[in-house]
């Protein structure tokens, strides 16, 4: 009775596999380079932001108002924070994808300094609340000590769509402006704009 029951459990658990195994759908997976564009939509994706990025930082380090900056405050660095980043378009883009390259090649340079942004910082000063009662008192980090933002960046993603009237053609332009403003003066010191224009075309 006993190997009747386990050799039916047997059966039963191999035909549920040989079910499952049947319903699923098999893939062919293929590394790419994540550096290579990969045209499959119109909207906007990782790619565009890529490109944003690229953009951004080398005009943000070609232009003059870093060294117009160092030299009106004594060879201090600016301390830039990131703002938001509006998103003014029917598609979802996560702005990050590119103001983290931003940030992460403009500290890089050397010239610059970066604070965290307002989400990170409220981790930060969690931590740094938590440490009061329980770090070693060697180890215990002050609290309001956090180093100001000179210039905050702040931008906006902007979108015109065209649908010609046969719907072969769909065409999108997206608009990327970013503007690093003085935090206590609201100059601008800095308009990035960057520009990209996509177009498809269906052929069925």
């Amino acid at each position: 009775m006993i190997k009747r029951t386990i050799g039916k459990t047997l059966c039963t658990a191999a035909l549920l596999g040989a079910t499952l195994t049947g319903c699923e759908k098999s893939q062919r997976i293929e590394r790419v380079d994540p550096g290579q564009v990969l045209d499959y939509q119109v909207k906007f994706d990782e790619d565009d932001a890529r490109e944003v990025a690229h953009a951004m930082i080398d005009d943000a380090l070609s232009r003059p108002w870093i060294d117009n900056w160092l030299s009106e405050h004594a060879g201090k660095r600016p301390v830039i924070i990131v703002g938001d980043i509006l998103n003014n378009t029917s598609d979802y883009i996560d702005s990050s994808l590119f103001t983290v390259a931003f940030e992460r090649d403009l500290l890089n340079s050397g010239r610059v300094s970066i604070v965290a942004s307002s989400s990170e910082r409220t981790q930060l000063r969690d931590e740094r609340a938590q440490g009061q009662d329980w770090s070693r008192p060697d180890t215990v980090k002050r609290m309001a000590y956090e180093l100001g933002a000179d210039l905050m960046l702040i931008g906006r993603i902007a979108e015109n769509r065209e649908v010609h009237r046969n719907k072969k053609k769909n065409i999108r332009y997206y608009q990327v402006s970013l503007d690093l403003i003085d935090v206590e003066s609201n100059q601008k010191v800095w308009i990035g704009l960057h520009e990209i224009e996509k177009r498809g075309t269906n052929i069925n």
